[in-house]
């Protein structure tokens, strides 16, 4: 243990004044809300620098993460514009955090991880690249296992659960509620050498994968649940009629047919389809029907950042079919391909993004916020009928 902690204080920046000091702020903002609970199983017998994978559920996972009794305080793999604004670029690079493009491919990424490894840092990554949507974890890369296997240090999997239903990618408001850190498996170095990527792949899949609505921890009394619900939940389940949902209180309504959809203290619908997550299948299922024909067109503002963290605005068009992305603006028109787009993240109710020549684009419509939601949501239910007609 002496050693690795003169390794670490000679050359780790993750105990760094600045690391500590962003920690202290985010313990402040939770204030007396209770610890998690950890189930650690071997975590206490892993010795040396790791990679800790873990499904994201909530923001609030980075913090959970932190929680845990870690030997040598751990370096995060987080979000590449996060390390580009003005503010955050300095504090995220002296907090020794380690800058990634959200679903694209790059060199430097894999390099800093290697060497944060070999100093002695453990590092976590979410793999999913996204938080879940419908308190499912998502899909994972498949290019995930060989890289892995690669670093030649064990590899902790580790499984959130509650922090979805705390504060989900689609309601302001966030609920005091228990959460729960499992670490489900530790695959030792030379457990990892032993399988195949593809085995070691689907090994990390199954094990972090979580689904909200089946491990419930508490009751959620609160009158605002459903609130931002329809950016998510854009097309109406009785009718499917399109961006006709609303959310108030505990409910969400439907404009075109009336209904009313109202959530219980289990955070499940009172009638079918019950769970947010069934009612995500049954409009991917209604997208399914038209996927080879699909033809969105959304006049947007584009807010654009640098590598360097400089901004700037403009108006432009963006386009999405089945064979691929477009945008066009005064300044720049560029396309991507779908075998060369992973997927796209999004705020809930606000805009869709990618990279671009190394930029960070930023997309806001000018109508219908909720689509941001069915771009990203048609983008990966194409991805998903590549995967299954690469199985057949």
């Amino acid at each position: 243990m002496t050693d690795n902690n003169n390794l670490l204080n000679k050359h780790s920046k993750s105990v760094s004044p600045v690391y500590n000091f962003v920690f202290f702020l985010v313990r402040l903002i939770f204030g007396s809300k209770p610890e998690p609970e950890f189930i650690l199983n071997d975590f206490e017998k892993v010795n040396g620098p790791y990679i800790l994978l873990s499904n994201h559920e909530s923001f609030y996972d980075f913090y959970y993460l932190y929680r845990l009794p870690h030997k040598i305080k751990p370096v995060y793999v987080v979000n590449r514009h996060y390390c580009t604004m003005p503010f955050l670029r300095l504090l995220s690079r002296r907090a020794g955090m380690i800058p990634k493009k959200l679903f694209f491919d790059d060199m430097v990424t894999p390099v800093r991880i290697m060497r944060t490894l070999k100093k002695g840092c453990p590092v976590i990554i979410y793999p999913e690249g996204r938080l879940s949507i419908d308190g499912r974890t998502n899909p994972i890369a498949e290019s995930g296992g060989a890289f892995y296997k690669r670093l030649g240090v064990d590899i902790v999997l580790t499984r959130v659960n509650g922090a979805f239903y705390e504060k989900p990618k689609w309601r302001k408001r966030r609920y005091r509620t228990p959460v729960t850190v499992t670490v489900a498996r530790v695959i030792s170095r030379e457990q990892a050498a032993s399988m195949s990527a593809e085995e070691l792949n689907k090994v990390i899949a199954d094990t972090i994968r979580n689904d909200a609505s089946k491990t419930l921890l508490c009751k959620y009394p609160q009158k605002d649940k459903a609130e931002g619900l329809h950016n998510i939940l854009y097309r109406c389940y009785s009718c499917d009629g399109l961006y006709t949902t609303s959310s108030k209180g505990n409910t969400i309504t439907c404009s075109k047919c009336g209904k009313t959809f109202t959530l219980d203290e289990d955070y499940r619908f009172t009638e079918e389809p019950y769970t947010m997550a069934s009612w995500y299948d049954h409009m991917a299922e209604v997208e399914k029907k038209t996927i080879r024909d699909i033809d969105l067109n959304a006049d947007v503002t584009a807010v654009i950042y640098s590598n360097k963290g400089k901004k700037r605005k403009e108006r432009g068009k963006c386009r999405l079919t089945f064979e691929g992305f477009t945008y066009e603006s005064a300044n720049e028109n560029f396309y991507y391909p779908m075998d060369k787009l992973r997927g796209i993240p999004f705020h809930s109710g606000q805009e869709f993004e990618l990279y671009h020549d190394d930029q960070m684009h930023y997309f806001y419509p000018d109508e219908k916020p909720a689509q941001v939601a069915r771009w990203a949501h048609i983008v990966d239910i194409i991805k998903s009928m590549e995967g299954q007609q690469g199985e057949e």
